[in-house]
């Protein structure tokens, strides 16, 4: 399991949300408005580059986007 891939997109969540400085791993990303649907394009592509992975949009499960968790089970692990 790569920390370091998880820790970019926290860190990338986090600098869009100056007002925070920690983001638990269980947080509710969309339900919380941490990713609206204006950034969720630019979260798949820092999972991207993270993961080293490409994502097929076409394919995509909102699922695996809901929390840090679901992120580094489905893209990390």
């Amino acid at each position: 399991m790569s920390s370091a891939g998880i820790d970019k997109v926290r860190d990338w969540i986090l600098g869009r949300h100056p007002e925070r400085t920690e983001l638990a791993s269980d947080v509710d990303l969309i339900e919380s408005r941490l990713v609206d649907s204006l950034a969720f394009v630019e979260l798949v592509y820092t999972i991207e580059d993270a993961a080293g992975v490409e994502i097929d949009f076409d394919n995509i499960d909102i699922e695996d986007f809901q929390t840090l968790a679901t992120i580094e089970k489905a893209f990390f692990a």
